[in-house]
């Protein structure tokens, strides 16, 4: 019976292990890269490494435009019913307008780069590392967009391996191997980023044997086309866009009431806090195409218990992870570096809510994935208006530590937000 019971939980929590194994790559080689940087770079020119990569983040994440979840929801509801040849036309769909929109931002972002550095940032020795930012902009864009189509292809382990595991890589081997200067450092994570995109689209390309109609049963009553990418895009875009300004926000504020010095010690135990997503992102990577599929096919035990699973899995796994950022935040900081301490409060602060968000997870994942975009969308504007309103009041007199609470209660308020709109419009599936 033991044995029994073991083999079910090996087949139920399996592969969020092995996912959670890949993203273990991803822990260990931006944790040594985030490293490396500050004690390379010095703090002057780390939080300036981290203000680039930020903006980066936030300018990939706007030329996506939503359609890389968009993507992951409609190949993987498209293959549940065998319909491949419309999986392969939202790919091709998706991937197109993806990259426009990279190249689009990242032009933006050379032409705009002194003003921006000089007047929001008021570092004008910035404009130089903000103006390569575009180097960046379009393979990260094309790789996360790669990532989320093999995703969608229930190549969850694959979709992180492009989308986190290479390009930290790179980033800390040319480190490790002398790399000394921002710029140049720069260059080493664009190269990074288009190895992973390169890889990305071998493994799509892989997959093509699947974008062939298999004629698979649907349900009676199940609808007999899904929207159109875009109209499922739209929400998701907005939802993308304000979740990496929830992430982006405390920093970049920050960035504009601050020292370098102090906006590096923060952006350091911020990027902490955010390794939770190492677990919450992989096992969600993991669940996301069988959310879409189970839904598409109207399967509701199969939705609710492949939910549950997801988020007792993220518990285990995330919460200790929470309550070692939060009892032990100066020996944690000082493996940075020296001067990171300082950030000890913050990262307590942040470590609570990501312990929230430990304990509820995947519910956005479910919206999104189960055609409740809107909803999504909703819930993440009161978040960003709760962070804007709280930015405005507690970072500019109270530095590192408004950031922090800014950040944690965001975090915290999209946890419980998602989870009570999952009870309250598919109770089958929570």
């Amino acid at each position: 019976m033991l044995t029994a019971r073991l083999r079910a939980l090996i087949a139920a929590y399996g592969r969020y292990v092995a996912g959670l194994a890949v993203r273990g790559v991803e822990v260990l080689g931006k944790l040594g890269l985030y490293i490396l940087a500050a004690m390379v770079l010095g703090l002057h020119d780390a939080g300036q490494f981290f203000l680039c990569i930020t903006w980066v983040s936030l300018a990939a994440t706007i030329g996506r435009m939503g359609f890389e979840r968009a993507m992951t929801r409609h190949i993987a509801a498209e293959l549940g019913l065998g319909r491949g040849r419309a999986a392969r036309r939202d790919l091709l769909v998706g991937t197109g307008w993806t990259a426009f929109g990279a190249v689009a931002i990242g032009i933006a972002t050379w032409l705009a780069a002194e003003p921006v550095a000089a007047g929001i940032f008021g570092q004008p020795d910035f404009a130089h590392a903000l103006a390569l930012s575009p180097v960046l902009i379009l393979p990260q864009t094309l790789s996360v967009s790669l990532g989320y189509a093999l995703t969608g292809l229930k190549r969850g382990i694959a979709s992180q391996v492009v989308q986190n595991a290479i390009w930290p890589s790179i980033a800390l081997g040319a480190l490790a191997l002398g790399v000394d200067r921002l710029d140049h450092l720069l260059w080493a994570l664009s190269a990074g980023l288009w190895l992973s995109t390169a890889v990305g689209l071998v493994l799509v390309f892989r997959d093509r044997h699947r974008f062939v109609d298999q004629g698979a049963a649907a349900p009676l009553d199940a609808p007999a086309e899904l929207p159109t990418l875009w109209r499922t895009a739209r929400p998701l875009a907005v939802v993308e866009i304000t979740q990496v300004s929830l992430n982006s926000l405390p920093a970049l504020v920050l960035g504009a009431f601050a020292t370098p010095a102090a906006v590096g010690a923060f952006s350091i135990a911020h990027r902490m806090s955010l390794m939770i997503w190492v677990v919450i992102l992989s096992i969600g990577i993991m669940v996301a195409p069988h959310f879409a599929e189970l839904h598409r096919r109207e399967e509701w035990a199969a939705l609710r218990a492949q939910n549950r699973r997801a988020r007792h899995a993220t518990a285990v796994l995330g919460a200790p992870v929470c309550l070692a950022m939060m009892l032990w935040p100066e020996p944690l900081l000082r493996l940075m570096g020296a001067g990171f301490e300082t950030a000890a409060t913050a990262l307590v602060i942040l470590a609570a809510g990501q312990l929230v968000n430990c304990v509820l997870a995947s519910q956005d994942l479910m919206l999104a994935m189960t055609g409740h975009g809107r909803l999504l969308q909703r819930l993440n504007l009161l978040q960003l208006a709760a962070a804007i309103l709280l930015s405005a009041a507690l970072i500019p007199p109270f530095g590192m530590i408004g950031a922090a609470i800014v950040g944690s209660w965001t975090v915290a308020q999209g946890a419980i937000g998602t989870t009570w709109a999952v009870r309250r419009t598919m109770p089958r599936a929570f």
